[in-house]
């Protein structure tokens, strides 16, 4: 071995690996391996079966082979919540309050008032309502772009219905019943 310009010796081989930067580099191909796998759906999904008042929906999706002559179909699972439908009881006295969002008042009747609080479409049924019935709602958010309606039924017929689409927008529908 020859001695180098400051007593240093050289070796004569291949240069030693940074293992650091070998490790680090491994690490990085083996993280992007897993991302890859998992986000091409490879481990499968963990959600379960859809919840009650739920629906699944599938649009099946053609994927061709690496050969070009055979095709695959991957189908995957897509949930859409349903809503119920309220139905109005087709005796009695009804109010119907329908808003996607919060909404808050008071509904009064033979000089009770009843106070309401409460989101999506609800039925009150007006116990014991005789001469007129005035509810008073208010959206309890400032979203412009659903309406809040509120509408008074008897015996299942609709009497009287207001609504709104301003922002905590009050509605007011009166019926003589």
């Amino acid at each position: 071995m020859h001695a180098g310009p400051h007593g240093s010796r050289r070796r004569s081989g291949p240069p030693e690996i940074p293992w650091l930067l070998v490790a680090t580099v491994a690490g990085i191909i083996v993280v992007v391996v897993v991302a890859l796998l998992f986000f091409s759906g490879f481990f499968g999904t963990s959600s379960g079966s859809p919840s009650s008042g739920s629906t699944v929906t599938a649009k099946p999706t053609t994927i061709a082979a690496s050969s070009g002559s055979a095709s695959a179909t991957k189908t995957p699972a897509v949930v859409a919540a349903t809503t119920t439908p309220v139905t109005v009881p087709a005796s009695g006295i009804t109010l119907k309050v329908d808003y996607i969002g919060s909404f808050s008042g008071t509904y009064s009747t033979n000089g009770e008032t009843t106070k309401i609080k409460n989101s999506g479409t609800r039925i009150y049924e007006v116990a014991n309502a005789t001469g007129s019935v005035t509810a008073v709602v208010q959206k309890g958010d400032n979203t412009a772009t659903h309406a809040l309606t509120v509408t008074i039924y008897k015996d299942g017929s609709q009497l009287a219905t207001n609504s709104t689409s301003s922002g905590y927008g009050q509605v007011t529908v009166q019926a003589a019943v």
